[in-house]
């Protein structure tokens, strides 16, 4: 009885401080609520996605034989990730190359019946003008001629079309091994070996870690600062990042009527991953915004506050808080007005008055 007796003597006693505040037996560390002009910040939810982010797919029909890496795999520029059966592409390319062989073996033998027919003709036209032989001996070794250099076009022209032939058989052998684009990490696997694949059916998505970009959608009213941002930066967890610039996709959506703003990341940035929520901000213009020192902020639970010097006595005041501002400020949204004097470390100041 008497322990419940002194519980509540003590709850009444600490509702008592709350409202009333608690006499000064000395001088208060205290601060002035300042109004400064500040740098205007404006601050969107983003979200980090790769710049490269690729799903590779089939050229060819053929049977998968090796499927070399699997989700979460590290895999460099050029790696064979996917290999299919290329037996038939092989004999291919080989039909294409004896066909070649045999077309070269043709010009050789039209080059040398060219050459014989051009002789001949020659030597026909010497006689002819020695009138030891018929116009139409003459005419013969003519059209034998033309004869030879008819053939010989048309092997070239044979030669020409078997080194396409063996051009794409070449291509569609190379379509036989799937190979990493660029250096990433595997995030999707969509066919085992065994299976059919057929053209154009996906095979395998990834994606570079090494460079990244933040995303937000911003409404329309920021625009023109979006486009005039100065330093702008991502936040997350307790990290600061520096972006380069911020470019303005010049079309809103249709639905919402905000505008695609991103910035490109440093190279090899640590600690994101595509997909995870950051803060995108930038600054542009000025504003005059209320601000306490960080050492005057009490928390109760859920409830942020600070004490106010009320007649030389302090009271607790429940304040909204925003931003935290440079040197150890932070900014007051609501609660209190300029030129009011708070506690600066107000609980060891108020427990060294018990």
């Amino acid at each position: 009885m008497k322990r419940d007796f002194c519980s509540s003597f003590y709850l009444y006693g600490l509702l008592l401080w709350f409202s009333c505040g608690i006499a000064s037996a000395g001088s208060w560390q205290v601060s002035v609520v300042e109004q400064r002009q500040i740098n205007r910040e404006f601050s969107f939810p983003a979200v980090v996605e790769a710049v490269n982010n690729a799903t590779v797919a089939s050229r060819i029909a053929a049977e998968v034989i090796e499927v070399n890496v699997d989700v979460d795999d590290w895999v460099l520029a050029g790696t064979v990730i996917i290999r299919f059966r290329d037996e038939e592409f092989q004999a291919r390319l080989k039909q294409a190359e004896a066909g070649l062989a045999a077309d070269e073996a043709n010009r050789r033998e039209a080059i040398a019946r060219q050459q014989e027919a051009a002789a001949e003709a020659k030597r026909m036209e010497e006689l002819f003008e020695r009138k030891q032989i018929t116009r139409a001996a003459l005419d013969k070794a003519r059209a034998d001629i033309s004869a030879a250099n008819a053939r010989l076009e048309a092997v070239n022209a044979q030669l020409k079309s078997r080194r396409a032939q063996i051009e794409e058989a070449s291509v569609l052998l190379s379509y036989t091994e799937i190979r990493a684009p660029y250096d990433g990490i595997v995030t999707e696997r969509l066919i085992e070996p065994g299976e059919m694949a057929s053209p154009g059916q996906l095979l395998m998505s990834g994606l570079s870690l090494s460079q990244l970009r933040v995303v937000a959608q911003i409404p329309q009213s920021q625009l023109g600062s979006a486009r005039q941002a100065t330093q702008p930066v991502i936040r997350f967890a307790e990290e600061t990042i520096a972006l380069s610039k911020l470019t303005v996709v010049p079309q809103a959506d249709r639905s919402s009527h905000s505008f695609r703003v991103r910035g490109n990341l440093p190279d090899n940035t640590a600690n994101l991953l595509p997909g995870m929520w950051v803060t995108l901000s930038w600054q542009n213009g000025m504003e005059t915004v209320r601000s306490i020192p960080l050492t005057a902020l009490v928390k109760r639970g859920e409830l942020s506050g600070v004490y106010v010097l009320v007649n030389d006595q302090p009271q607790f005041r429940q304040i909204r808080t925003g931003r935290q501002l440079a040197d150890q400020q932070l900014e007051v949204l609501a609660g209190l007005q300029p030129g009011e004097q708070v506690l600066t470390h107000a609980v060891k100041a108020l427990q060294s008055q018990e």
